[in-house]
């Protein structure tokens, strides 16, 4: 059987070996962690500080990994770790007892007067004082009059012992919460490298075409200086000069373009990887242009297994499980033992009281006007609603691939289509200016072969560029973008 990554298959898509010899080296897959900064115990390796002070130029993983120090949004999201698990704590603390008190000074005045409610005294004996009764049913004697300070301490003890699942639904939904997070925070790593190194190549592209915008602003200028010496010598005609003006000024135009997207450009790389104004960094040009030797179906397979999106999908179901499970036991009693201490201290007539409490509490809540139904509901939707996500980022992702499969081909076969353009058009230039040197070309042959060799020139400069930044979008969609967590495949 033959498997998806084989040459055979893929030259079929379009990513044959070229004719290149700098090409024939296979693309890495980029699975292996980025690198990490240079150690500052090494005195020959510059610190991060002294390569963006000066504007060292820095290799593509070196970008990415200074960009895993410095991006204030990976900052952010690492808060979300933090958060997930102080709410792991808090759901774990509902399993232990609490333990409060309290302490309170004042006073109080009782003034009992009225009617006294005398009762009968058989055989003669002394009468029993008259006495009221005050709800729910103390006793308290008729001309009692106490105006006295207190203070009074509590001391509380209080244990869920059993809620049927309510706690546990809760604890598991926080502990889930922070595998989502990790897993949240890693993909955020791999956009932040996609994004840098889609920076990172946008920056080379504008130097390459400033470069070329710069030649061709020098092949016009030689053009309109051997114009204006045949225009004096009365070998051509003025209106040549000014078609050779022309086209100087639109070269020195595009040339002006090129100078904005080359600060631009700057401008983003800085802003993907973090950097604060007055630090800056050189890109430097990749050794080769690397070759992408999986096929369509390898590269759903690597998204399948490594996109963080699918194992998120998978942890929210799981949340939402645990959402339905904590609703189911809402309608369940609880069980609670309490406890309690209380201390009195009157001052006068002096005395005390001192009271001790201890029970286990029966709690049903029978009806609660259909809250716990809808509850109920609400979380057998949310279920539903995770599954249909789940199934929706699947879709989603396997069109992310396939779209950006596509636009690395494309750009891939923009390249073997380029090279042989520019090298006929450099061909075509040489052989006019050939002949104009010997009178059997005019001017505007020769405008047209610079406008030509310009335009193959910088489509080949840009296919080139598109099929590296194509090969990072790739990456990214397939999830096996740089990370500090990319060695490691997510748990089930």
């Amino acid at each position: 059987m033959r498997t998806c990554g084989e040459p055979p298959r893929c030259r079929r898509s379009g990513l044959g070996p070229t004719s290149s010899r700098r090409n024939r080296n296979p693309c890495p897959r980029r699975l292996s962690p980025p690198p990490k900064p240079p150690e500052p115990s090494n005195p020959l390796a510059p610190t991060w500080e002294e390569a963006t002070a000066s504007g060292r130029a820095l290799p593509l993983s070196e970008a990415i990994a200074l960009a895993f120090q410095r991006q204030p949004r990976l900052r952010a999201h690492l808060e979300s770790i933090e958060q997930a698990r102080g709410l792991k704590g808090i759901a774990q603390s509902l399993f232990y007892p609490t333990l409060s008190t309290n302490y309170s000074v004042g006073g109080f005045n009782l003034n009992v007067g009225g009617e006294p409610f005398r009762l009968p005294t058989p055989g003669g004996a002394s009468p029993i004082p008259g006495f009221t009764v005050i709800p729910p049913g103390f006793a308290l004697p008729v001309g009692l009059n106490l105006n006295t300070g207190y203070e009074l301490a509590e001391l509380k003890l209080q244990w869920l012992v059993l809620d049927f699942g309510k706690r546990l639904g809760t604890y598991e939904a926080a502990r889930i919460g922070i595998d989502i997070a990790q897993l949240q925070i890693d993909r955020a790593h791999q956009t932040v490298a996609s994004e840098v190194a889609v920076a990172y190549y946008n920056v080379l592209r504008t130097l390459a075409l400033r470069y070329s915008a710069r030649e061709s602003v020098r092949r016009a200028e030689d053009e309109r200086d051997v114009a204006r010496k045949l225009a004096r010598g009365g070998v051509i005609e003025r209106e040549k000069v000014l078609r050779a003006e022309v086209q100087l000024a639109e070269s020195q135009r595009l040339l002006d373009a090129a100078e904005e997207a080359v600060g631009v450009a700057d401008a983003a790389l800085n802003l993907a990887i973090g950097l604060k104004p007055g630090e800056c960094i050189r890109a430097m040009e990749p050794a080769d242009v690397p070759e992408f030797r999986l096929c369509l179906q390898a590269c759903l397979e690597t998204a399948i297994s490594r996109r963080r999106e699918f194992q998120v999908a998978r942890r929210s179901v799981e949340v939402a499980q645990e959402g339905n499970r904590v609703a189911s036991a809402s309608f369940a009693p609880r069980v609670v033992a309490e406890g309690a201490l209380l201390d009195l201290q009157q001052s006068a007539p002096r005395g005390h009281a001192d009271v001790a409490l201890a029970f286990i509490r029966l709690e049903w809540t029978m009806f609660e006007g259909g809250r716990r139904v809808a509850a109920l509901r609400v979380a057998d939707s949310r279920v539903r609603e995770a599954m249909a996500q789940a199934e929706s980022i699947a879709d989603t992702i396997a069109f992310q691939v396939n779209e950006n499969y596509r636009r690395m081909v494309t750009a891939r076969l923009g390249i073997d289509r380029a090279r042989p353009a520019v090298e006929q058009a450099r061909e075509n230039y040489r052989l006019v200016k050939a002949r104009a040197v010997e009178g059997d070309a005019t001017p505007s042959e020769i405008t047209d072969a610079e406008t030509a060799l310009t335009r193959a020139e910088q489509n080949h400069l840009n296919s080139t560029y598109d099929y590296l930044s194509a090969i990072a979008k790739l990456e990214y969609v397939m999830g096996v973008s740089p990370s500090p967590l990319n060695e490691v495949q997510p748990g089930p």
